[in-house]
């Protein structure tokens, strides 16, 4: 019962703590939402039962924890709660991620959705890219503020604070080119 209680009052906790962050200060870009897989299923989406990213981790924990806590007041041992706790809770998670997400972004028209095109966006970097290693950009978009994991398109240096636009983006992944490779492509032109 106490390992029930435990997880719970964490994963609540954490969860409260990153949606009054998200929500009420508008801070979005403190690693909550960076995704701990890439599982594609093809006929059953298999990937929307597992925790997507931390946000869902303390989902699942929470409802894990909280029907767990239910199936030990009912009596049950161990071998049998344990198991049909952690199936409920991958139940959750299906029907917040299958369900409740996505009618979450249809109904609010200026939240960043992972189907949203930023081609042509404006973006900073605010982790040097080194080549052809990764680095971060920040972006503002709609008021609110996202930051991406970002690559360069010609494997060149960008440094932290240059000017980058992003050519493509692949969920939480972006593309870029620096802003002065761009204009210095135009002024070869003229």
């Amino acid at each position: 019962m106490e390992f029930y209680i435990l997880v719970t009052v964490v994963c609540v906790t954490a969860f409260t703590a990153d949606m009054i962050l998200r929500y009420m200060e508008k801070i979005r870009s403190f690693g909550m939402e960076t995704r701990l897989h890439n599982i594609k299923g093809r006929t059953i989406p298999i990937e929307d039962f597992i925790p997507h990213n931390i946000t869902m981790l303390t989902v699942f924990g929470s409802s894990f924890g909280i029907f767990g806590i239910f199936m030990k007041l009912l009596g049950l041992h161990p071998f049998i709660s344990f198991p049909v706790s952690a199936a409920f809770g991958c139940l959750v998670n299906f029907t917040v991620m299958h369900f409740l997400k996505p009618f979450v972004e249809r109904t609010s028209g200026d939240e960043l959705s992972a189907r949203t095109d930023l081609g042509g966006y404006e973006a900073v970097c605010t982790a040097r890219i080194d080549g052809e290693d990764y680095g971060k950009i920040a972006l503002v978009y709609k008021g609110r503020n996202y930051e991406f994991d970002a690559i360069s398109e010609y494997e060149t240096d960008i440094e932290e604070g240059e000017k980058v636009f992003i050519l493509y983006r692949d969920e939480q992944f972006c593309v870029v080119e620096k802003q002065s490779e761009i204009l210095d492509v135009i002024n070869e032109k003229e």
